[in-house]
């Protein structure tokens, strides 16, 4: 088996709209991917095919070589939209009780996950008393009780505070490195940026971009540069920018603007040109965000 999970021309309509439009992407045993994209997307609908919840319109799934829905789902463990628990229940209850449902699974498997989650102290109360955060922390221990090898992670992080999104952080890791295969959703950039290695970007029902997080950064570098520019005049540097076709934004003194890669060296040396004495000339650091929102621009986007 060459892939854990394949997507192959996935869609799925909803009458005369496409929540997933031809959507196709493999991944590898024990690669953690990041899936990314704006609310309303598609990430949940792909997601949720992969997982047997909802059947596509065309296309097909595959999980562990298997199509789904299938019983290589056995094998899946998901986190997928808000989290679901019995109220009334504690923790640990809900816990034994996806247990026996799923059968196979260890008595003291439910202390192991509880433990790795770092839930143990709050595993004997009832679930209605627990914060967003505690909810995610217990539904990622759900996701894991009978060992998968394959994980569908839906913004796994929602509600939690930076401690506890680094901890999610190194629990996927933990795993990772263990063998099972991570597709993890998020609108966290920075934390998935601290994740994977690889990006899948889903804008619109269609995958816009499928590659090494390196080769996104390279590849909207490509595209666009943003400059944070400061002058001893900001009109005269403003009415330079504009002059040199492009389209400045007023951030109090500074301007901001982008521009394109091949005549971004000579950005400075062509304003003092125009007579500009320019105080600052900053480019903004390359990270995730910037590359996914320079990447899915209407003027920018793959075709």
């Amino acid at each position: 088996m060459d892939h854990a999970i394949l997507a192959h021309s996935l869609s799925k309509r909803y009458g005369r709209n496409a929540a997933v439009d031809d959507v196709s992407f493999e991944i590898a045993p024990g690669e953690i991917v990041g899936f990314l994209g704006p609310n309303g997307a598609g990430k949940t609908t792909t997601l949720r095919m992969l997982a047997g919840l909802i059947r596509p319109s065309a296309g097909r799934g595959e999980v562990l070589g298997r199509r789904v829905p299938g019983p290589s789902l056995r094998e899946v463990g998901t986190m997928i939209e808000e989290p679901s628990f019995y109220p009334y229940m504690t923790g640990r209850e809900n816990l034994r009780h996806t247990a026996l449902l799923h059968g196979g699974v260890k008595r003291e498997r439910i202390d192991e996950v509880l433990a790795f989650v770092k839930m143990e102290a709050a595993s004997q109360k009832r679930v209605r008393a627990y914060s967003q955060g505690m909810r995610q922390r217990l539904a990622l221990a759900r996701s894991l009780l009978w060992r998968p090898r394959v994980l569908l992670l839906d913004e796994p992080a929602n509600g939690l505070d930076p401690v506890g999104i680094a901890d999610i952080r190194e629990n996927l890791r933990t795993v990772a490195r263990e063998g099972v295969t991570v597709l993890v959703s998020s609108h966290i950039l920075a934390e998935i940026e601290k994740l994977v290695d690889r990006i899948l970007a889903i804008e619109k029902g269609r995958l816009v971009f499928d590659g090494p997080l390196r080769s996104l950064l390279a590849r909207a570098e490509g595209l666009m540069l943003r400059y944070t520019l400061r002058a001893s005049d900001p009109d005269a540097l403003e009415r330079a920018l504009v002059a040199l076709g492009l389209a400045p934004e007023r951030t109090g003194e500074a301007l901001e603007v982008d521009v394109g890669a091949e005549r971004a060296d000579d950005l400075v040396s062509d304003l003092v040109r125009a007579g500009v004495r320019v105080t600052e000339a900053r480019r903004a650091s390359d990270d995730l965000e910037d590359a996914y929102l320079r990447l899915v621009k209407a003027d920018a986007r793959p075709v």
